[in-house]
């Protein structure tokens, strides 16, 4: 994807937050004239969905797995007003609303292709919104004739999915009247990357569910075997931003670390499990203001801190998670114009992920995968390390650098029982997952792992799910550490 490509579809990020502070009906979407085509709509709708999860909604999860320590978000707290934006005007009202119209304009006008793109971004939404608030309103959610949309269960939602999933594969394959291209700031209109995109959600959602479902090992099965699924880091399913301030398309992650520098240091609990095993991926993971010296903080501690007197010795994120500053022991003062300048790449679904999820399938199921368990772990590690080395910053990890960890990887693997295995899998995903607290999240909640992240003091029960917005009337409020359908 080109910059230059990037920079137009990121500019309507500025256009939506105008509407940021407004009451906005979800019905009705400002964001989008009805002369809107879908080659405008199609970006509008990707950013727009993509940006919360990569902010607030990341900086909630990351604190909730102690990655990092949000100050607003730390010890589980959250309430209704926390997400009232991201709900109305990124989600139903905004990117969601977008692809609808995507999917409508489309079919009528026979851009099968369009419409394919578009309902896999919103599969992939609407199974994160599921995972995040189990019922919300999707069936009659963007119909005109419900002014309060009724709120379907999160497995009812999952279902249908499955079967938007397989739609809108078949949608690629039609002849479509018009194909996108450049407007498509994921793939730049490569229909084969979207064909294995929409694959492996598909393989990612089943794995999600398995813990209710015993019927997905089968359908794991088919995927993994069929080939059609994310293969290399060249079809990893992601979003680079860029490194402008005007028009600000710069990731959010990168504004809070290096500009604002106020909300976010790393968890010391991170940088145990980084430090414990001498990982390589330290310098990309993390930049030490102070030179060589991490500078973390313990999630739930209620001392000290209340204005920001650490700002100029904390350490921050690194090049990896937000296009920051590769940490080659010098130090210094984050600003705006270090490391990449904010042209962070926000990875949603990759290479590394499907190995990894493999490999816990076979593990906690028996499924037959594409290799044997040790070798989707070993592969997992290694593709994650490629995936820093392809950022194309510092020296690189050298091979000798990532052979020595995956050594004494798979000595522990070998010689672990299948639990301890499971854990040795998914904290190797943990890791690499390093800026998309969501995904880490969902991990958290399903298999248990970390299973000792530990709170100083714990203030708040801990979050399960997320309240719903205090802008909505939903049947019922369950408590935020209540489940979703599928958590153990």
């Amino acid at each position: 994807m080109k910059y230059s490509t990037y920079t137009k579809a990121v500019t309507l990020i500025v256009f939506f937050s105008l509407f940021l502070s407004c009451d906005l009906d979800i019905n009705e979407n400002p964001n989008s004239p009805t002369s809107a085509t879908v080659v405008e709509l199609l970006p509008h709708g990707q950013v727009s969905v993509i940006r919360p999860f990569s902010s607030l909604i990341n900086a909630i999860t990351s604190s909730a797995v102690q990655s990092r320590v949000n100050t607003r978000y730390d010890n589980f707290t959250v309430s209704r007003t926390t997400i009232d934006g991201v709900w109305n005007n990124n989600l139903y009202s905004g990117g969601l609303k977008d692809l609808e119209e995507v999917i409508v304009l489309g079919t009528e006008n026979e851009q099968w292709h369009y419409v394919g793109v578009a309902k896999l971004m919103k599969a992939y939404t609407f199974s994160l919104m599921v995972d995040l608030w189990n019922d919300i309103p999707y069936s009659q959610a963007f119909n005109p004739e419900f002014e309060s949309p009724a709120y379907d269960s999160g497995s009812a939602i999952y279902s249908s999915l499955e079967a938007l999933i397989k739609e809108a594969l078949e949608d690629l394959e039609k002849t479509s009247s018009l194909s996108p291209s450049s407007d498509d700031v994921i793939y730049g209109g490569d229909l084969t990357k979207w064909r294995r995109m929409g694959n492996t959600l598909l393989l990612k959602m089943y794995n999600q569910i398995r813990l209710v479902d015993s019927s997905v090992g089968s359908k794991m099965e088919a995927l993994i075997a069929s080939n059609s699924l994310i293969q290399s880091s060249a079809d990893d399913f992601q979003l680079v931003y860029g490194n402008t301030a005007s028009p600000e398309n710069r990731m959010l992650l990168f504004v809070n670390d290096y500009v604002e520098r106020l909300d976010n240091r790393i968890s010391n609990y991170f940088n145990t499990v980084l430090t414990a095993n001498n990982d390589p991926r330290i310098p990309y993971y993390f930049y030490n203001q102070s030179a060589g010296n991490f500078v973390g903080r313990d999630a739930g501690n209620p001392n000290g801190l209340s204005t920001f007197e650490d700002q100029d010795t904390r350490t921050f994120h690194g090049v990896y998670p937000c296009g920051g500053q590769y940490d080659d022991g010098s130090g210094g003062v984050t600003n705006s114009e270090m490391g990449l300048k904010g042209a962070g790449t926000y990875r949603m679904m990759t290479n590394a992920m499907r190995l990894f999820i493999e490999a816990e399938a076979a593990v906690a199921m028996g499924i037959t995968a594409s290799a044997p368990v040790v070798s989707l772990f070993e592969e997992g590690i290694r593709e994650s390390m490629q995936k820093v080395n392809d950022l194309g910053v510092g020296p690189g990890i050298s091979a000798m650098q990532i052979n020595d960890y995956v050594m004494n990887q798979l000595n522990a693997f070998n010689a672990a029982d299948d639990t301890e295995k499971l854990k040795l899998i998914m904290m190797q995903k943990y890791i690499h997952l390093f800026g998309n607290g969501m995904e880490q999240y969902n991990d958290w909640r399903r298999t248990g792992f970390p299973d000792d992240l530990t709170l100083v003091v714990q203030t708040s029960a801990i979050l399960n799910r997320f309240p719903y917005p205090s802008s909505t009337t939903p049947p019922t409020l369950p408590n935020n550490d209540e489940f979703v359908f599928w958590d153990n």
